[in-house]
């Protein structure tokens, strides 16, 4: 009986001591996965086209109707391949889900857990995400005399206005990788 248990401990720290990505499929691997599966339409290779981190969006067997987004390639060297870096949770539309995104890394292990909505478009195409915003106005008329208050200045910056989040790398719309928003070459 002892030689089972010492088995099992061995199993147990071996499974700890690898690393993530040692169980982490590659992308190719995954893309096969994408080819041979039924998937939820977030299921797939999603890039963040901000900074071109390749992400994939699995479901998450541990919690129902959840997915787990895990690093495939990143620019960012604080990043490895194999790093679970959030989870998609589900709400009453389909389309719509609860991101939970760590954004610091700190002696390997990911924390300060970032909440946020994202939504799928239409097409499947994209996942926009929308972060909370904390909004400040104070009304500085009250304090100018009367002309000062019929002139106002503002800024209105089109860029803040581009939806963030990612875009779907593979599959593509017809399940061969081709895109909507590139060129098709036959």
């Amino acid at each position: 009986m002892t030689a089972i248990k010492y088995i099992i401990a061995s199993a147990l720290i071996l499974t700890v001591s690898v690393p993530t990505y040692a169980f982490f499929p590659s992308e190719r691997e995954i893309r096969n996965w994408c080819d041979t599966g039924i998937l939820s339409p977030v299921e797939g290779i999603w890039e963040y086209p901000d900074d071109g981190a390749r992400v994939c969006i699995q479901a998450d067997p541990t919690s129902p109707g959840a997915f787990t987004i895990t690093i495939i390639s990143t620019p960012d060297c604080r990043l490895d391949y194999g790093d679970v870096i959030g989870r998609l949770h589900p709400t009453a539309d389909p389309r719509q889900f609860r991101l939970e995104q760590w954004t610091r890394k700190d002696n390997k292990l990911l924390s300060r857990a970032e909440q946020c909505a994202a939504t799928l478009s239409t097409d499947g195409e994209s996942l926009r995400v929308k972060a909370p915003k904390l909004k400040f106005k104070v009304n500085l008329n009250t304090l100018l005399p009367r002309f000062w208050r019929v002139v106002r200045v503002s800024y209105d910056d089109p860029a803040d206005r581009l939806p963030a989040g990612l875009v779907k790398v593979y599959p593509g719309y017809d399940h061969n990788g081709s895109l909507r928003r590139k060129t098709r070459i036959l």
